[in-house]
């Protein structure tokens, strides 16, 4: 390492001061997650030439070698990614910048929360750094499924009183109902306010459909499974590459838990991957919601990435996170 360590305002940086540094990002993260990281890229790299994005750059001298930020959304901050080039990620300088972020997202009196999802996030995830500064937290992890044709395990099949038929755009009311039902009482709806309301449930449902808010929506493995009496279960599924197809939501009415028909849901996306040449599904759980880990497990997903999701809300609100 050469030339002294500074720590500057994303602020002052614009996509091209940070090519290099985003490039390797988009690398990472490509052959980590068998993501296609481009769109991300594309999105970081917008925000920072909107000067939108709110954060600090770590530099070697006049090396920029780290970033993090964080995102203004209403009332709450985002924290994005913390991205460290690999001879950088040791020494203390990726928690120097993720204290500084945080500081300065709960300084901001605007937000009454800040949330993360660490999923993005190279080295450690900055766990005491986080604990630190009052965060709750859970951890989740990312799996990953090999889609060969003998590696599907179909578990309990749901009762032949639901009928599967694709996902339309007359459904996402009724989706967007079973994703905020579903997650009532939940340690993902206690740290991510995309899960807490039906309005946010709403917009997280729409933004997966019709703006590809997750990868490219893939409205063939997209799924709703429906009974005489109504809508009962959901699938949402991507593509994250050309080759990994991914399970970005599963919800079952919480009155027909149980009944396998989140299994049927599961396989009959990862049965339209594979009928169209994806070699690979993903999906992210989190580990505390052991009814939806255990079917993961049992149909052949297998952990490739830990992180966590952490949440800090402005005194006196405090989160309070369940064991489910």
């Amino acid at each position: 390492m050469t030339g002294v360590a500074s720590v500057r305002p994303l602020v002052e940086f614009r996509a091209r001061d940070l090519a290099a540094l985003l490039d390797a990002e988009r690398a990472h993260w490509s052959e980590r997650l068998l993501w296609d990281y481009s769109e991300v890229a594309a999105a970081v790299a917008g925000g920072l030439d909107r000067g939108s994005l709110i954060g600090q750059v770590l530099q070697i001298g006049a090396e920029s070698v780290a970033y993090c930020y964080y995102m203004r959304d209403t009332e709450r901050a985002i924290v994005g990614s913390l991205f460290a080039l690999p001879q950088h990620r040791e020494g203390g300088y990726p928690e120097r910048l993720l204290e500084g972020v945080l500081a300065n997202a709960q300084s901001e009196g605007a937000f009454k929360r800040v949330e993360c999802q660490t999923l993005f996030f190279t080295g450690s995830g900055g766990e005491e750094t986080f604990a630190r500064a009052g965060f709750a937290s859970a951890p989740r992890h990312y799996m990953l499924h090999s889609l060969a044709p003998d590696s599907f395990r179909e578990g309990r099949w749901a009762s032949e009183n639901y009928e599967l038929h694709p996902l339309g755009r007359s459904d996402l009311d009724a989706a967007a109902e079973l994703v905020y039902q579903s997650h009532i009482g939940s340690a993902d709806a206690a740290l991510n306010t995309t899960y807490a309301t039906r309005r946010y449930c709403r917009h997280f449902v729409e933004t997966l459909v019709l703006r590809s808010g997750c990868g490219q929506f893939d409205s063939e493995a997209s799924h709703v499974a429906r009974s005489a009496s109504g809508l009962h279960g959901v699938v949402l599924a991507s593509q994250l590459s050309h080759s990994n197809g991914h399970i970005c939501q599963v919800s079952v009415d919480p009155t027909r838990q149980g009944e396998g028909l989140g299994t049927q849901l599961v396989v009959a996306a990862l049965r339209s991957f594979a009928r169209r040449g994806l070699t690979v599904a993903s999906l992210s759980v989190t580990v505390s919601n052991a009814r939806a880990y255990r079917l993961y497990e049992r149909l052949g997903f297998r952990v490739q990435h830990a992180f966590a999701a952490y949440a800090w809300a402005r005194p006196p609100l405090r989160v309070l996170v369940p064991t489910r």
